[in-house]
């Protein structure tokens, strides 16, 4: 045989592995289960504003203090005397009122002694009577029957135009109240008005209150 058919089966050439294959071996990957520094510090921040948050939600629904509502509920008139003659235009009567107070608040609400002033028209008060002071608890309405003002074109300074109200049959009437008292909503008082306003139309044949209406 031919040194041409001959066939080598040894590599020409041996590639062995570098020193530090040699000394450190293969590198094997291993998945990392700790979760680095980074995003513990985001999850802290997180929760501390989600907690804030909630705080922030419940101190506005419990802690916010607001103004009680007032409304007439009804009103009606008894003795009710007058004269549109011209000379002398005079009106009396008696107005009765019963009135709502409502109490919108997580905490208890105090009133003083409260005024109550009907006037006519822009002429100024026919009538003044009071709102005895009472507690109205937390989410409660309140109903004051029974508040009588003595109403008389006596008192008015200026009586222009009235002698022609009077015989119209009809006098335009406006009551109106402040009530002030203490809310305290968790340990925290504060005073607060409540104000109402309501326009009314005197019937004078008919003797009754008619388009009684309240802001």
């Amino acid at each position: 045989m031919s040194d041409e058919d001959r066939m080598t089966l040894a590599p020409t050439e041996i590639y062995g592995r570098s020193d530090e294959e040699q000394q450190n071996g293969p590198k094997i990957w291993r998945r990392k289960t700790e979760a680095p520094p980074g995003n513990c510090l985001v999850y802290s921040l997180t929760i501390i504003v989600i907690v804030f948050a909630v705080c922030l939600i419940l101190s506005i629904i419990f802690l916010r203090i607001s103004k009680p509502e007032i409304e007439t509920v009804s009103i009606s008139t008894r003795d009710l005397l007058f004269s549109g003659n011209s000379s002398n235009p005079y009106f009396n009567a008696t107005l009765v009122s019963d009135i709502s107070i409502r109490n919108s608040n997580f905490g208890a609400f105090e009133f003083e002694d409260s005024s109550l002033r009907i006037v006519y028209a822009d002429h100024g008060a026919v009538g003044e009577t009071t709102i005895g002071g009472r507690r109205v608890e937390a989410h409660k309405t309140v109903r004051v029957t029974g508040i009588e003002a003595e109403i008389g074109s006596f008192r008015l300074l200026n009586t222009r135009g009235l002698d022609s109200d009077l015989r119209s049959g009809f006098l335009e009437l406006t009551s109106v109240a402040e009530v002030r008292g203490r809310i305290k909503v968790m340990g925290r008082r504060k005073w607060k008005i409540g104000v109402m306003s309501c326009t009314m139309r005197l019937n004078l044949n008919g003797r009754f209150i008619q388009n009684l209406l309240c802001d």
